[in-house]
């Protein structure tokens, strides 16, 4: 699926109301500095309580392996000759807390860049507040909306797809390959999910498919009895839009309800992070499809195979392989340290040299070429994927294709919806 370059929203279409940051006056932080700085600090913002608390060790692991690059660690480095230091603060993922902690860094702690957040609500918060601190770099880490970007904040810049780019191409697969004429739907209640889930139906049934139902969850539900009952008899597929802890719960649920129908997944429901759970999901997930910014078995990328090598030699390395968090917050970080090294930590005239070489990306990084749009969204490859056993029972994903160059080519975000009438 392509979606189209926006041309500049305003804030408050893009936003819901209850993600408008109430701004009380300009920052006194960082972000302006004299030519050539010898040292920069990054504030990384990212979770570490609610369903997400995993983010924290992640996106260390990430900004580690990182760093290993050169020679440093998670907790900052030399990048040429310039000394790069993080500072880290938690979320529980809501807008509110994401408020609180963006403002600390900027505001009280003075980062000159700051990085992240993780998820989609507290993502749309950030995106809103760069616009009233010019003077700070934004690079988002791995919250997706597809609204962030919308804004027309030039000093906020994102290195990954959006959530409906991630599922391009599913919908179409899931139809005419795959012959799934009814899907239910059941997704968390919140940003991105709606995204994520409009990408894969706005194309599902545009190729003629149906939703035979829909069931929005808060994050963090654990019984979903209720849900499996309201399933209809014609449904061909389930389209699960969770992840983390929710995921595996519904999956090892709809294993002890006997849910006999194939799932599509949310991107994050496929993650390791869903996967990995010691719960008993294996029949209810295997031959799931989904669509992804992280490649499967069958991806044949040598900076891939670095990057895994790297992120597990990290002491905050929580899961066997890298999660779809760690990979993100690492093809965010990844640009940074790079612009760094090209201006020599040039952070005069308000960053317009740093910012220059962010948007001259074109860095071939573990997921393939990443380069930069007008918008300062990325422009990236994307992954069809299926999960799949191993002989030892451990689930995990394969490539089932690839699409190169990716854009964001649509001004279309998402709401909360229940049929194929409501994406019309």
């Amino acid at each position: 699926m392509k979606l189209t370059k926006r041309n500049g929203l305003l804030a408050a279409a893009a936003l819901s109301a209850s993600t408008l940051l109430l701004v009380t006056g300009c920052s006194s932080g960082g972000g302006g500095g004299d030519s050539g700085n010898k040292e920069i600090t990054i504030g990384v913002l990212t979770t570490d309580t609610g369903t997400y608390a995993f983010g924290m060790d992640e996106t260390k692991a990430a900004i580690g392996a990182a760093m290993s690059n050169f020679d440093g660690d998670m907790n900052g480095g030399t990048v040429g000759d310039v000394t790069v230091k993080f500072i880290y603060e938690g979320t529980d993922g809501t807008p509110g807390s994401a408020q609180s902690k963006v403002k600390k860094l900027v505001e009280n702690e003075a980062v000159d860049i700051e990085l992240g957040p993780l998820s989609g609500d507290a993502g749309e918060t950030i995106a809103q507040y760069a616009t009233t601190v010019p003077e700070v770099t934004f690079v988002n880490g791995a919250a997706s909306p597809v609204s962030m970007t919308l804004l027309g904040a030039e000093n906020f810049y994102r290195f990954h797809g959006d959530a409906a780019m991630w599922m391009g191409g599913v919908g179409d697969y899931a139809f005419n390959e795959l012959g799934y004429k009814n899907i239910y739907l059941l997704a968390d209640d919140y940003s991105f999910p709606y995204d994520n889930a409009g990408g894969f139906f706005s194309e599902y049934c545009a190729a003629g498919g149906t939703i035979t139902g829909a069931s929005w969850v808060p994050l963090g539900t654990t019984d979903y009895a209720t849900v499996l009952t309201k399933i209809p008899e014609n449904t061909d597929a389930v389209y699960a839009g969770l992840g983390g802890a929710d995921a595996a719960g519904f999956l090892s649920q709809a294993v002890s309800a006997g849910l006999d129908v194939p799932l599509v997944g949310g991107s994050i429901a496929v993650d390791t992070t869903a996967l990995g759970a010691k719960a008993d999901i294996a029949v209810a997930a295997e031959g799931m499809i989904s669509g992804s910014p992280v490649p499967g078995a069958g991806y044949d990328n040598p900076e891939w195979a670095k990057f895994n090598e790297a992120y597990a030699a990290q002491p905050n390395a929580e899961f066997d392989a890298p999660t779809i968090f760690s990979m993100l917050y690492y093809n965010s970080v990844m640009p940074i340290l790079n612009a760094i090294e090209t201006t020599e930590g040039d952070l005069g005239d308000n960053q317009s040299a740093f910012r220059d070489a962010l948007s001259a990306t074109k860095w071939m990084g573990p997921t393939g070429e990443i380069t930069v749009d007008e918008n300062n969204q990325a422009i990236v490859d994307n992954f069809i994927v299926e999960v799949v056993a191993g002989d030892d029972g451990t689930l995990t994903v394969k490539n089932v294709s690839e699409t190169k160059g990716v854009t964001q080519e649509s001004t279309k975000s998402y709401e909360r919806f229940s049929s194929c009438d409501d994406l019309q």
